[in-house]
């Protein structure tokens, strides 16, 4: 069975035009190649169809999957889940699923959604496991990874200097960009998750899981959860 190791930058599938979603596939060599994904139609009441979001999200047998997006929701009574919290994340998880409005609201509902459709699919194992290497299911938080790996200041992700810097990490860790373009911000970032899911496998001892661990309600409500991240991410926090 091949291994893929894939990550995903979410958008806000409630957006009035939603952008497509990057994907970037890394294979065990250290290729790079680039799609985009498709968030189905959300009904009338903020929903996400679990059927639609499976096709439009598929996961083969032998896929490693890592989502730039929240997979569960805070504590009762938290304002933000513990890992958010830990890693500075901009995007911040409440206790109860938000509806589509205030900013990053729109985000955060389709990302749960997407994880409990994924998780409904198939016994995708996440980091909550007695061996994380057998994980294939993972939550990331790209703009803590590149505070690693960056010696000097990277610049805004969205201008070109910036962009061909973070490449340029990337590629020192041994990867390589089949298509040979420059790469969009979004790209960068949805690597940054495939390349978290291949060192789960390849080097294990160069990542953490940070945060708590997931949790179940009784009636099925996911909280908390812990993001994959880079080993050295926590220091000088």
């Amino acid at each position: 069975m091949t291994t893929r190791f894939v990550g995903w930058d979410l958008t806000d599938p409630f957006a009035r035009v939603p952008r497509p979603v990057d994907e970037a596939v890394l294979d065990a060599k250290g290729h790079v190649r680039f799609s985009q994904r498709v968030w189905p139609r959300a009904d009338a009441r903020h929903g996400l169809d679990r059927n639609a979001l499976w096709e439009a999200f598929p996961v083969g047998p032998g896929d490693v999957v890592v989502v730039d997006g929240p997979q569960a929701l805070a504590n009762p009574g938290a304002r933000v889940r513990d890992a958010e919290r830990r890693l500075r994340a901009p995007g911040r998880t409440p206790d109860v699923l938000p509806l589509p409005g205030a900013p990053f609201a729109g985000f955060v509902r389709g990302s749960v959604l997407l994880f409990a459709a994924l998780r409904s699919r198939a016994p995708l194992l996440d980091l909550d496991v007695p061996e994380p290497s057998r994980a294939r299911l993972f939550e990331a938080f790209p703009g803590a990874t590149w505070r690693t790996l960056a010696v000097e200041k990277l610049g805004g992700k969205a201008t070109p200097e910036g962009r061909a810097r973070r490449q340029a990490l990337l590629e020192a860790e041994g990867l390589r960009f089949v298509d040979g373009a420059p790469c969009t911000h979004d790209q960068l970032d949805a690597t940054v998750c495939a390349w978290l899911g291949w060192l789960t496998r390849m080097r294990p001892e160069d990542v953490t899981a940070v945060g708590l661990p997931l949790t179940r309600d009784p009636d099925g409500t996911l909280r908390e959860g812990r993001i994959l991240d880079r080993l050295q991410s926590l220091s000088g926090r």
